[in-house]
């Protein structure tokens, strides 16, 4: 239906219900009700090649006396806000050198830590230790305390994921530094799982009781070990198109990690292209190993280790490796889709 067609007939009609804060619905129906998802956003790629020189200069010309945290923000031009990155999810580099706090604070985003370079660094959630070692995913949710240090040597670095864009679009924003007489929040049991998973799952450390901690810390159900991660994955079944996939799962319900986030690792043999596939869902992606490339809507994108690159909903996606193995992380809004009964996805065949 032309919006200014329609219209004409009810301008003065318009015009009164504009001055009371009302509108039509007839005359811009076709306009809110689209037939499928408009994504705006294109796939976007933060090479490490660009990425490190920024981090190294962050370490060198930001203190950590200056920087709650010492984060440089993934952020889209054509995100919905400035800090997005998706527009459900945001993520970063956030890096922390040998002998350095993150003092503890906490707040209603749910987040994640995936590491992507060094060893030796710790988090404790809560009063849970977790080892930070590259390839390890760390969890930190809604309103649990959280601190970094660093009794290591290396530098190190790691991807932050965030649902920062869902919590200021529900303005459900909270923040608290430590201080004597706060305690602790135990974050609520998960739901089982909505959406479909044809892949295998891991459970977080604690569920495992020959799981090692590195650090000599006890597991913990905030940690997913890289080299735990790794196996599962090399032992999953291949899917048709010869990728495997493993999903991070929570250990109540084997849903997802976080009530906001979803997690999964995909493996990639060389020259081998996966199914084309697109979804509601949007990511963001974190190379963990190998090199390829990946077409994205209409944009072939190139990676390699520690690149950083997204795949917006409702894009058709296909992901191929150069090298003999390629691993990647992602981070997806999928299960809370799934959760809304907005979740869709179709898959084609390779191109």
């Amino acid at each position: 239906m032309n919006q200014a067609v329609a219209s004409a007939p009810y301008a003065d009609f318009i015009a009164s219900l504009s001055k009371v804060q009302s509108q039509p619905l007839w005359d811009r129906y076709h306009r809110i009700t689209t037939r499928q998802p408009q994504s705006p956003t294109p796939a976007h790629l933060w090479s490490w090649a660009t990425m490190e020189p920024l981090v190294q200069r962050a370490v060198k010309e930001v203190s950590m006396a200056d920087a709650e945290r010492r984060v440089l923000l993934f952020t889209h031009p054509q995100a919905c806000q400035s800090v997005a990155t998706l527009r459900n999810l945001s993520g970063g580099l956030q890096t922390l050198l040998p002998g350095e706090v993150a003092h503890a604070h906490r707040h209603t985003l749910a987040a994640l830590r995936f590491v992507m370079q060094g060893q030796g660094a710790v988090t404790t959630v809560n009063d849970e230790q977790c080892a930070m070692n590259e390839g390890d995913l760390v969890l930190t949710p809604s309103w649990t305390w959280h601190e970094h240090t660093h009794p290591g040597a290396d530098r190190m670095v790691w991807f932050d994921g965030l649902d920062l864009p869902l919590s200021h679009h529900f303005d459900s924003m909270f923040f608290e530094m430590a201080a004597p007489g706060l305690t602790a929040v135990e974050p609520p049991a998960l739901r089982a799982a909505v959406a479909p998973h044809d892949g295998a799952t891991l459970l977080p450390d604690a569920c495992i009781p020959s799981a090692a901690n590195a650090g000599g810390f006890r597991p913990s159900r905030f940690r997913y070990g890289a080299q735990r991660a790794a196996a599962a994955l090399e032992a999953a079944p291949a899917r048709q198109d010869g990728s495997r996939l493993l999903r991070y799962a929570d250990a109540t319900g084997q849903g997802p990690v976080l009530p906001t986030l979803d997690c999964y690792l995909m493996g990639l043999d060389k020259g081998r292209r996966s199914h084309n596939r697109r979804s509601t869902a949007s990511a963001i992606c974190v190379v963990a190993e190998g090199e390829g490339s990946s077409v994205i809507g209409d944009k072939t994108i190139a990676w390699r280790r520690n690149d950083v690159f997204t795949v917006p909903h409702w894009q058709w996606a296909q992901h191929m490796a150069s090298t003999e193995q390629a691993r990647i992380f992602f981070m997806s809004d999928r299960e809370l889709l799934a959760g809304m009964g907005y979740l869709r996805e179709e898959c084609g065949e390779p191109a």
